[in-house]
């Protein structure tokens, strides 16, 4: 018998499920995909990060999430 290889539990995306074998990839993708502003490509760290920035700069509401899922698109997440 050989050894058994440790898995690790994979990460994915909550706004489009892709997995993802390193957090770092995690957050890049969510930067570039689902992050990222339309006016000016500026990548922010979370959504609401993102229509904040929307909002302020460039005077437009954001209220869905790029790419994403069409239950999971909301700028604010909702914890029961």
């Amino acid at each position: 018998m050989g050894k058994k290889k440790k898995r690790t539990p994979k990460i994915w995306c909550y706004y489009c499920e892709r997995e993802f074998d390193d957090e770092s990839v995690l957050v890049q993708h969510q930067k570039a995909r689902h992050f990222k502003c339309h006016a000016c490509y500026k990548k922010l760290s979370t959504a609401s990060g993102m229509a904040i920035h929307v909002l302020q700069l460039h005077k437009e509401t954001v209220t869905k999430v790029p790419n994403a899922k069409p239950e999971r698109d909301s700028t604010t997440l909702k914890f029961m």
